[in-house]
């Protein structure tokens, strides 16, 4: 019994650990228009008519709701240019938006005030596989597919006042490829690795580029005139 219990207590202190050093996610989206694309499993959305409807939180005549809580999160509906939602059916999920010269928001959304340090910008997910793309960060030259952003620093109550905002902002343009994905998260152990669970992207698509029909008409409809 006295054994059991010892292991018990030293898997707690592991996990306890584990926590401590897991590097944190921050959002990060355009400023530009943009569809977020949610994990069915996760999130789902209402219309007008449904209780839990709140037309504050409306984007292209839906609400997004956390699944089991039927609550709202906040952090997704930073993005200031928010259009819908659309439900992911590939398990790519996050920001979507037409654009290969943008501003990119890193959002330190946090229930607390809070420092993030050494905050690491990656881009990932080249399409079509294995391209390589050419990307720019405030106007240089990225070596490999990381950027890092620095610390930022997370005291500024949210309009309701039940959370803390503050942000960068970071210019970004590339070419060469269809599309990509980016993601930032604080590597607080400086181990060079993310040490974490999975983040939020944002998924940037190069416009000049034909498309089929699909989801990516409504989006590019925002671009047109």
């Amino acid at each position: 019994m006295k054994h059991s219990f010892r292991v018990l207590v030293a898997l707690f202190v592991l996990s306890l650990a584990s926590a401590a050093i897991a590097d944190p996610c921050l959002v990060v989206y355009p400023s530009g228009p943009c569809m977020y694309h949610y994990d069915v499993t996760e999130y789902y959305t209402v219309g007008p008519g449904n209780p839990y409807y709140d037309a504050e939180y409306d984007r292209g005549g839906e609400v997004l709701l956390e699944v089991g809580s039927n609550e709202i999160d906040h952090s997704i509906y930073q993005a200031p240019g928010l259009m819908g939602f659309v439900a992911s059916t590939d398990g790519n999920d996050g920001y979507v938006f037409l654009d290969t010269d943008f501003d990119l928001i890193i959002d330190g959304f946090s229930n607390t005030p809070t420092t993030y340090v050494n905050i690491i910008l990656v881009f990932d997910k080249f399409v079509p596989d294995g391209c390589v793309p050419n990307i720019m960060v405030n106007g240089m030259p990225i070596t490999g597919s990381t950027f890092s952003a620095g610390d930022l620093v997370v005291t500024t109550p949210t309009a309701d006042g039940n959370n803390y905002s503050d942000t960068m902002t970071l210019l970004v343009s590339w070419h060469g490829c269809y599309g990509l994905h980016t993601w930032a998260y604080s590597d607080a152990n400086y181990s060079g690795t993310h040490d974490g669970g999975e983040c939020f992207t944002a998924f940037s698509h190069d416009s000049t580029i034909p498309t089929e029909n699909s989801t990516w008409g409504s989006i590019k409809s925002l671009y047109e005139e």
